[in-house]
């Protein structure tokens, strides 16, 4: 899921299509509150959380590892 944060409506529509994101679902943080509350300070930034309620983060593309273990049924 993406959290586009702190910017218009327009701006988000333009960085998904920039950077070929249209098929993630995205949740709209204009105020950033929601970024506030996940810990995030920039764009892009991945995070995993796990259903242990464990969670890795990381800047840029998540790394193929990460995300073929997040693909992966328990």
């Amino acid at each position: 899921m993406g959290v586009p944060g702190g910017d218009s409506q327009d701006s988000y529509r333009k960085f998904v299509a920039k950077h070929q994101l249209g098929d993630v679902p995205q949740v709209s943080n204009e105020d950033g509150d929601l970024w506030d509350q996940l810990g995030n300070s920039y764009q892009p930034r991945w995070m995993l959380v796990r259903a242990d309620g464990s969670i890795e983060r990381g800047g840029g593309a998540p790394p193929p590892d990460i995300v073929q273990d997040a693909l992966t049924p328990a």
